[in-house]
């Protein structure tokens, strides 16, 4: 840590006018020990949710007796509704055109119509979002990070200002999402049936370019789909080096 003594106690780039102003008085030196500090902690905390990682799910274990041909294991693991939803998951629902790969994500931004969150300011998503990021100081080419320039290609070649961006999000995973409500990114829904009858639906997006079909859905067939996205959850673990104080 630096020598932070004689700072004054609120400062910072901040909407507050007072803590706005103090941190505008402070010299370039004193504002970058702060914002190495910032950012340091960060690199701490992003280091260690990188070792968080879902544990084995009731599908993990229905995959494995699958490929191992052990019937009677499947059917002990997951019931008939369950694979009925993971059919539809697979194919009518089309989930996999987002939610594909070993953590159910393509981690691709889309625009899925989700309406606006009440009392909350507009949100154009991705459009603004990477704007934001490409003036960032904190960002991967900034003063602050330990990447090289060849290392930060999401940041050399992103594009900002692309009309297709507009209310684009991140796809998230989607393991243990049935332990994560509210969905989408500002909680508009709370209920993982009313975000698979949103997608049902396929209402048209608010703004942008909503890439919604409606998926002709029965009631029935929804439960099953939202009793599949149950059976992906699992204890959550980490690696227990980062638990452990160091040796003396």
């Amino acid at each position: 840590m630096p020598d932070l003594r004689g700072l004054p106690k609120h400062a910072g780039p901040v909407a507050d006018p007072e803590a706005n102003a103090a941190w505008r008085a402070l010299p370039q030196a004193e504002r970058d020990k702060v914002s190495g500090v910032f950012a340091n902690l960060g690199k701490a905390i992003a280091a260690y949710e990188r070792r968080i990682e879902p544990g084995p799910s009731r599908f993990d274990a229905y995959v494995e007796a699958a490929v191992a041909g052990d019937g009677a294991k499947m059917q002990a693991t997951l019931s008939r509704d369950e694979v009925a939803g993971l059919k539809l998951f697979l194919g009518k629902a089309q989930c996999v055109q987002c939610h594909a790969g070993p953590l159910f994500t393509n981690n691709e931004f889309h625009n899925t119509g989700v309406p606006a969150a009440r009392g909350l300011p507009a949100d154009s998503g991705r459009l603004a979002g990477a704007r934001q990021v490409l003036q960032d100081e904190f960002n991967c080419l900034g003063p602050f990070s330990d990447a090289r320039p060849q290392q930060c290609g999401e940041i050399r070649f992103l594009a900002a200002d692309n009309a297709v961006q507009m209310r684009q999000f991140r796809v998230p995973s989607l393991r243990n999402v049935a332990q994560r409500a509210p969905y989408m990114h500002a909680g508009q829904f709370a209920t993982l049936r009313e975000v698979v009858e949103h997608y049902n639906r396929a209402p048209a997006a608010p703004q942008g370019h909503g890439e919604l079909q409606p998926l002709g859905l029965s009631a029935g067939e929804v439960g099953q789909l939202v009793a599949f996205l149950g059976a992906l959850s699992g204890p959550v673990q980490a690696d227990s080096r980062w638990l452990q104080s160091p040796s003396p």
